[in-house]
């Protein structure tokens, strides 16, 4: 089928977990035939247009994020040119547009969800939303209403009664193709090697966004207290965001650069490298951080994932949905949220059973690849895709 997938908020390429999903879905979509168009923001000198991994990629100039609704005529404009079966939108509070434009020219739609459409009170976007006397909920609720399907991590996303019907559970996935450690160069893993661990350490590795709830304090106050006692293990650090420059300081004050390896930003396709190197994969999330996540814990987290085909164990918090794609020692450790003691004895545990740790992670690569990749999530897709076109 056609398929004009409108993802307004998101830039490609890119290395957040956002653009990966575009990318990584419309690869994955082109390679099961069909003809995709994908529709992103177009920032900096990018090519308003171009053609790669077997889709076409339309770049549209947005003044802000809070009016992407009104690109609605510029997609429309797409509509009429490329003349789709189905338009599937990534959902974005201030977005719409190729919801409107799909219902303006009597076309099926598919809405991509993969946060809560609204946010619980006592947040930032409720307290908005508030303030602009329902503005936001009025246009959430437009866009499930317009959608012939709503996918996403968790059902509990879309809060609307009328809505639930049309909702059908989509993990995210892996790309277990790049992240696979039998695929890689050995010399460059031995470069990396000797870059970052020279002394050929334990390695145990954390990746993805520096933010409070992905639980990156808790991950650094760990890897101190570890390395207190512990010459051994190098804690890899993979990637940046907002509390990377209140961690770096902390790191150097207490003398643990050479323990404690902070990365910064990492090129997607080298971050398979990064984790050849560990041992250990930690997800040490801290859903206290984030009030969204009082709905559930929405995320299909790429990190996860991405440990699991690299055939690491995991070690991440026994929460609802996290325990349903890792479970406790099959595939990794899981441990009380919260309780750093019991993440600092998980994490010692697996560096200290290599052949635990070898088994956890191989039965993890087994079961990404089964359920969890970018292929299955493609494939689980166009069924619903096929759904909308009835």
């Amino acid at each position: 089928m056609k398929i004009l997938y409108v993802a307004l908020k998101e830039t490609l390429p890119g290395s957040h977990g956002g653009a990966v999903h575009v990318l990584e879905v419309a690869r994955q979509l082109a390679r099961r035939g069909h003809q995709l168009t994908v529709v992103v923001q177009q920032r900096t000198r990018q090519p308003a247009r171009e053609t790669q991994d077997g889709f076409e990629i339309v770049r549209l100039a947005a003044r802000s994020n809070f009016l992407l609704f009104q690109l609605e005529p510029a997609v429309r404009a797409l509509i009429a040119e490329f003349k789709p079966d189905v338009v599937m939108e990534r959902y974005y509070n201030f977005s719409g547009a190729g919801m409107h434009a799909a219902r303006r020219a009597n076309l099926p739609a598919l809405l991509e969800v993969n946060a809560p459409m609204m946010d619980p009170p006592g947040t930032k976007k409720y307290l908005a939303d508030q303030f602009l006397f329902g503005l936001m909920t009025r246009m959430a609720r437009t866009q499930a209403s317009i959608a012939k399907r709503i996918v996403t991590p968790l059902a509990a996303t879309v809060p609307f009664p009328e809505a639930r019907d049309k909702v059908r559970e989509i993990p995210w996935g892996a790309n277990v193709e790049l992240f696979d450690r039998a695929g890689l160069d050995e010399k460059e893993i031995g470069d990396w090697s000797r870059k970052l661990n020279p002394s050929n350490q334990h390695v145990v590795a954390f990746l993805g966004s520096f933010r409070a709830w992905h639980g990156v304090r808790e991950f650094v106050q760990v890897a101190a207290e570890i390395a207190r006692t512990r010459d051994d293990i190098l804690f890899l650090m993979i990637g940046a965001g907002d509390l990377l420059e209140e961690l770096r300081p902390q790191v150097e004050r207490a003398n643990l650069q050479e323990q404690i390896v902070l990365t910064g930003a990492v090129k997607y396709d080298q971050v398979p490298y990064y984790l050849a190197l560990a041992d250990v994969g930690v997800a040490p999330f801290n859903t206290a951080a984030h009030p969204p996540l009082r709905v559930g814990f929405y995320w299909s987290p790429l990190k996860v994932h991405e440990y699991m085909a690299m055939g690491l164990p995991v070690v991440t918090i026994d929460v609802a949905g996290l325990n349903q794609i890792v479970r406790h020692e099959q595939e990794g450790l899981l441990y009380p949220e919260g309780d750093l003691s019991a993440l600092h004895a998980a994490i010692v545990r697996l560096v200290d059973d290599p052949a635990l740790a070898r088994k956890l992670g191989a039965a993890g690569r087994a079961r990404v690849v089964q359920s969890f990749s970018w292929q299955k999530h493609a494939e689980l897709l166009e069924g619903v895709l096929n759904e909308c076109m009835v």
